[in-house]
C-alpha cells in the first residue's frame, strides 16, 4: 500500500498516480487542491504507518517544482508516521525535468524528512503560455500515454525495491532549474492576461474546475456571466485546456494554439485549435 499525494492541472500527473497506486497494490491517491492548496497550514499530511512510502506526484514546471506543490510542503504539518516514512518524487514532463528533484529533497528536508528516490515520466506537453510551446500533435500525445505504463510499472519497482533515481534531466539542467526556473515563477505566473474569446457562453465549467478556486463568475448585463480570474492563479492551465468552447485564452500568446486534456487524450478529433 501507499500514500499518494498528487498535484495535476489537465490530468497528466493523476493519471500516472492512479497508474502507479495499482501497481504498488492500491493506497490512496490524494489530490492536492482547494482548501489544501489556499490554506496548507490547516492540513496534515500522514501514512498509515512508518513503512508505507509516501509519494508525490505532480508536473514540471518550468524544470521545477510547481509553486504551489513547495509552499504545501513548507507549510503542511507532517504527521509522525510520516515524518519516519519513504518519501518519492514523480513528476510528469513534456520532455525532460532539469533538476527539480534537487528542489524537491530540499524542500522535504527542511521539513525534517530525507527524500527518497525520484522519477520522472514524459507526458503531453500543456504549456502553450510563450511563442513556440504548443500541445503536441495526437499521435505524439498517445505514444507518450503508452509507453507511460511501462514506465510506471518501473517506477513502482523500483519504489518497492528501494531502487535509485530514474530521471531525464535534458541539456543544461543546471540552467533550466536554476536560472530559468526563477524567472519564470517571477514574471511568467501571472494569471492576468487570462481571458475569454466571444465564443464564450458563461457555462462556468472554468470556474468548477480550478484547483485554487480562483476563477469567478460575474454578472456582465443582463442574463451574462463571464469569468475572472484572482490571484492565487496555479498556473496549471486546466481553465484554457478543459473550456468546451476554446474561449479561454491568455492573451495573444495562446492565439491559434491547441488544446489538451487527458480525458481528451484518445480523442484526437475534439483536439480545438482557435
Amino acid at each position: 500500500m501507499s500514500r499518494i499525494l498528487c498535484f495535476s492541472g489537465t490530468g497528466n500527473s493523476m493519471y500516472v498516480a492512479r497508474l502507479l497506486s495499482e501497481a504498488l497494490g492500491g493506497g490512496s491517491v490524494e489530490s492536492l487542491s482547494g482548501e489544501r492548496l489556499r490554506k496548507p497550514s490547516e492540513f496534515e499530511v500522514d501514512a498509515d504507518s512508518p513503512s508505507e512510502p509516501v509519494v508525490w506526484v505532480f508536473p514540471t514546471y518550468s524544470w521545477g517544482v510547481p509553486p504551489v506543490v513547495a509552499d504545501f510542503i513548507r507549510e503542511v504539518s507532517f504527521g509522525k508516521n510520516a515524518l519516519m516514512a519513504r518519501h518519492y518524487m514523480v513528476t510528469t514532463c513534456g520532455d525532460d525535468m532539469g533538476r527539480a528533484d534537487r528542489q524537491w529533497r530540499k524542500l522535504l528536508g527542511r521539513r525534517g524528512i530525507t527524500g527518497e528516490s525520484a522519477y520522472s515520466v514524459q507526458m503531453p506537453n500543456t504549456y502553450v503560455c510563450m511563442k513556440g510551446f504548443d500541445v503536441d500533435s495526437p499521435e505524439v500525445a498517445r505514444a507518450k500515454i503508452e509507453s507511460a505504463r511501462t514506465r510506471v510499472e518501473a517506477i513502482a519497482g523500483s519504489i518497492i525495491s528501494r531502487g535509485r533515481d530514474m530521471l531525464v534531466r535534458g541539456s543544461f539542467a543546471g540552467l533550466k532549474t536554476g536560472v530559468v526556473y526563477p524567472w519564470f515563477v517571477r514574471f511568467a505566473m501571472s494569471p492576468k492576461p487570462f481571458g475569454v474569446t466571444e465564443v464564450c457562453r458563461g457555462c462556468g465549467a472554468c470556474a468548477g474546475a480550478c484547483p485554487m478556486g480562483n476563477i469567478s463568475m460575474v454578472a456582465r448585463g443582463e442574463g451574462v456571466c463571464r469569468p475572472e480570474w484572482g490571484d492565487k492563479c496555479a498556473m496549471c492551465l486546466r481553465c484554457y485546456h478543459m473550456c468546451p468552447h476554446g474561449a479561454v485564452s491568455y492573451g495573444s500568446k495562446t492565439h491559434g494554439k491547441g488544446r489538451y486534456t487527458m480525458m481528451m487524450a484518445e480523442l484526437p478529433d475534439r483536439k480545438s485549435r482557435r
